[in-house]
């Protein structure tokens, strides 16, 4: 049976957002299931020494994330806002949520797409509970439940134990995707990966 890919992401971050469908796509043209895997941003930039947050960034690499994220969106034919009106914002209510839902039963890649979408199209702070209460609620999941496991121990190393896999891997950023235990970092390696998957 093949492995599934791993795919290590923060709803907050575009390039994650970006890679989502294109990255279900390939994994379903190539009958592999996704291991959605949330992890702690900021814990990774600090362990790896490498990556920053955007008030750290030149201005320089600034401007050019808002050339590349219009151009990217439309070679995914994927909307997006490059200035959303709640970013940046935190990451782990969104990351917990989908943890928790994963730990539910749930598949999580509707409930990933939606609270990205939240963030990237609709104008919505995905670091508040309300708002991401009824996210969850739309995409047909139990919100208090999930609500209140998202602040359970259990969900909290999961969310460690996530990015300790992801260092380990090499990665240090979002979005990183490990396939066959092979590191392809970002969302413009899409179509290296599914090169890859068709024996190259």
């Amino acid at each position: 049976m093949n492995e599934p890919i791993d795919f290590y992401f923060a709803c907050v971050s575009p390039w994650s957002y970006l890679a989502t469908d294109e990255l279900r796509r390939i994994a379903d043209e190539n009958d592999r299931e996704i291991n959605y895997k949330p992890i702690d941003v900021g814990r990774s930039w600090k362990e790896a020494g490498a990556g920053q947050p955007m008030d750290n960034r030149p201005e320089v690499l600034l401007n050019y994330r808002l050339v590349e994220l219009p151009r990217w969106a439309a070679w995914r034919s994927t909307e997006i806002n490059i200035k959303p009106k709640y970013f940046p914002v935190s990451y782990f209510l969104s990351s917990n949520v989908i943890i928790a839902a994963h730990q539910s039963g749930a598949d999580v890649h509707q409930l990933t797409r939606a609270l990205m979408r939240g963030c990237w199209v609709e104008e919505l702070d995905i670091s508040d509970e309300k708002t991401v209460s009824n996210i969850v609620s739309g995409v047909g999941l139990n919100s208090s439940e999930i609500l209140e496991s998202a602040k359970t121990t259990k969900v909290e190393e999961e969310l460690s134990s996530n990015t300790v896999s992801a260092l380990a891997a090499g990665a240090w950023s979002v979005p990183s995707i490990v396939l066959d235990k092979e590191l392809f970092f970002g969302q413009d390696r899409l179509e290296m990966i599914s090169w890859r998957l068709k024996g190259n």
